[in-house]
């Protein structure tokens, strides 16, 4: 991290708990004080507003300057212009940072970015979170800096950090969700200064944080995110991913949400595999698995004991846990023999386990006795689980229907402390257990989670990001993603031109000739038959669709018609055919490949493996891999569209990605986009490069 970075990463810190706050604004700002006091903040707190003499109880005074202190953190309640005047105050004063929680910036469109712009000349060093932010929490330690009079929970131990592109989606977390150990909540609104891998990098400080949650539409630095995810990766706190903005529509929808750059849906996938992202896609999912992972971390052990009061509810566990790749606990016979005894003869011990106790039993486990309920549990899977997870819906309170269930509440309790394992309450409906036995769970250790179907995916995420992590520290840890760069005036090359700057990757290409067409017969014979005859065009990048490609031509005048047909397909397009190309076909074809090199302007290059030929893009049978990658990165690509490749075929293939990853390295700054396609391995084995397109800088040319 840069020097600037890591002082604002400093800032930010000290913005996430300040001594002191003041609050610049009008009457909202009421409310705002109103949260922070709620939340439990301790420390001093001033009001900025020339027009009244107190807010919420607060003397005002007219302007920052007057203050007595300068503050650690302010709240900006002003319009946009407002706010650039405020935060240029606070950087005469060297103050460490600022919300700016005003909307009318960038999201507005580019005849509103020079707002930004403006925003972070006139902050300096003090670091500016937004603007169009709702805010920031900090329940760990009492802080709120946030728009608006809301819920809050302290959380004591380990808790989640919860990072938001969007201001709503904090919203509705804190003022819906309970029992949620939300320790951090970051709205990181437009980015200007905080940006997501800067919020992930002061999140990475706290030790509290047991995991990262994120929603994100787009982003602003790819590499620093790269940083940052990286980190998280090798300090062992997983990230759980949200995402939108995958898609044109959505990308349009996120410009006018918050004014960054989207990523597509390919280069987002790339991410999620490189760094080992736990990728969910609701906003239930994001919650559900993040409080699992802030309860119970990542188990050290894959293995998964269920226990119900239904048979029904194991059925389903026992078809769906396996499918989602959750390995279930073996009893041994020990476990069975400590047990079997204690049990009602009805009970078959299995796993899952349908605990269908009676109220009352002459057995030494029951339903009223919590007690006996653990001690069973913790005696069935001693020393052969990673986790223990009870399902149940627990009655609602207030007849008394639900007393015959919370016995079973404490007793995963006393579970968690028992045995020390992961232990998990869920109810088999969204709405299982009620909010005081969720929080009886939260405090005792044990994740109180909502929904069966959420349940077993975060535990297979959990799971999944522990092998994941594993490879990975078994072998190397991502290298720092290249910087961006935005190539000038980049110039497509036509197919002859592509080639001849790909020689020096010594692609194996089959024999070619490139001319003006009525020397083409003349070519063709001397290159021997069967030929392809190509149209050369700089404009056109898919020539055979346009019509533009005539393959297996046999003799000489088989290649004057593909010269006529060629002409009259092009002939609406007002291109005249001036030059062709004229290549040996590649005898006995069996599988075709696509290479190819993808640019996004915040996370830089990155490698395309796929099936080729024309239907590439409709049958998108493809992996992207961010540049640099690793020899790991690059064959489990491979892997992932192999078609049937044989040993010496799949090293040959390799080694051709290699050549274009290399190329692609020497000129980073320079290539926007390059494709082989398609790429043929014949029947013996050899691997051609049959078509290429390069498109580059023009003063790279």
């Amino acid at each position: 991290m840069s020097a600037p970075r890591e002082q604002h990463k400093e800032r930010l810190k000290t913005l996430l708990n300040p001594r002191h706050i003041a609050f610049v604004g009008g009457r909202q700002m009421g409310r705002c004080i109103e949260m922070c006091r709620s939340a439990g903040f301790t420390g001093d707190i001033y009001v900025v507003n020339p027009k009244y003499a107190d807010i919420a109880g607060i003397a005002c005074v007219q302007s920052l300057t007057d203050l007595p202190v300068v503050p650690d953190a302010s709240f900006i309640g002003l319009s946009p212009a407002g706010s650039i005047e405020a935060i240029a105050e606070l950087a005469s004063l060297d103050a460490p940072g600022a919300v700016a929680h005003a909307a009318g910036f960038g999201e507005l469109g580019e005849d509103f970015r020079h707002l930004e712009d403006d925003l972070v000349a006139a902050a300096g060093n003090t670091v500016v979170l937004g603007p169009n932010t709702m805010g920031l929490l900090n329940n760990f330690d009492g802080v709120a800096l946030w728009g608006d009079k809301n819920h809050c929970e302290r959380v004591a131990g380990n808790g989640v950090a919860l990072i938001s592109q969007s201001g709503a989606f904090l919203f509705g977390v804190i003022n819906v969700e309970q029992a949620y150990p939300l320790g951090l909540g970051i709205s990181i609104g437009n980015q200007v200064m905080v940006d997501i891998a800067l919020a992930i990098e002061a999140a990475l400080d706290d030790t509290r944080v047991g995991v990262i949650g994120l929603y994100i539409e787009g982003l602003r630095d790819g590499p620093g995110l790269g940083a940052a995810l990286c980190r998280a990766l090798e300090k062992g706190v997983p990230i759980v991913l949200l995402r939108g903005g995958g898609t044109p529509a959505a990308a349009i929808a996120s410009a006018s949400h918050t004014g960054t750059l989207a990523v597509p849906n390919d280069f987002w996938n790339a991410l999620v595999d490189r760094y080992a992202l736990i990728e969910v896609d609701t906003p239930k999912a994001l919650i559900e698995t993040t409080k699992m992972l802030a309860v119970c971390g990542v188990p050290d052990d894959p293995r998964t004991f269920f226990v119900t009061y239904s048979g029904g509810a194991c059925t389903l566990i026992a078809e769906q846990a396996p499918a989602r790749d959750i390995e279930l606990t073996t009893i041994t016979d020990a476990n069975r023999a400590a047990v079997v005894d204690t049990l009602p003869p009805n009970i078959h011990i299995t796993n899952p386990f349908d605990l269908n106790l009676p109220w009352r039993s002459h057995s030494k486990v029951s339903l009223q006795d919590a007690a006996s309920i653990s001690h069973c549990l913790s005696d069935l899977t001693r020393g052969e689980t990673g986790c223990i997870t009870m399902l149940l819906d627990v009655p609602r309170a207030g007849d008394g229907q639900d007393e015959p269930w919370l016995p079973s509440i404490t007793a995963m309790v006393d579970v968690a402390r028992q045995t020390g394992l992961p232990c998990i309450a869920a109810g088999l409906l969204p709405e299982g257990i009620p909010v005081a036995q969720r929080f009886e769970l939260l405090d005792g250790g044990v994740a109180p989670m909502m929904g069966m179907g959420e349940t077993l995916d975060a535990i297979a995420s959990a799971s999944r990001y522990r092998r994941q992590r594993e490879v990975l520290t078994q072998t190397a840890f991502p290298q720092p993603l290249l910087a961006p760069a935005n190539p000038v005036n980049p110039v497509m090359l036509d197919e002859a031109a592509s080639k001849a700057r790909l020689e020096c990757a010594q692609l194996s290409m089959p024999s070619r000739w490139t001319g003006p067409p009525d020397q083409a017969t003349a070519a063709a014979t001397e290159l021997g038959f069967p030929v392809a005859v190509k149209m050369l065009s700089s404009t056109v990048a898919h020539k055979a669709k346009a019509g533009g490609v005539v393959l297996n031509i046999i003799d000489g005048n088989a290649v004057q018609q593909a010269l006529a047909n060629i002409r009259t397909a092009i002939a609406s397009t007002g291109i005249t055919l001036e030059s062709v190309l004229v290549e040996r076909m590649v005898a006995n074809p069996r599988f075709e490949l696509i290479i190819g090199i993808k640019r996004h302007p915040s996370l830089g290059l990155a490698l395309l493996v796929g099936r080729g030929g024309i239907e590439v893009e409709q049958h998108t049978c493809y992996a992207l891999v961010l540049l640099p990658a690793s020899d790991r990165e690059v064959e489990n690509a491979l892997a992932r569209i192999d078609p049937g490749l044989s040993k010496p075929a799949r090293s040959r293939v390799l080694g051709a990605v290699r050549a274009v990853v290399e190329f692609a390295l020497d000129n980073k700054h320079a290539l926007e986009e390059l494709d082989i396609n398609p790429l043929i391995v014949t029947e013996d084995d050899t691997v051609v490069a049959v078509d290429a397109l390069v498109v580059i800088a023009d003063n790279d040319l």
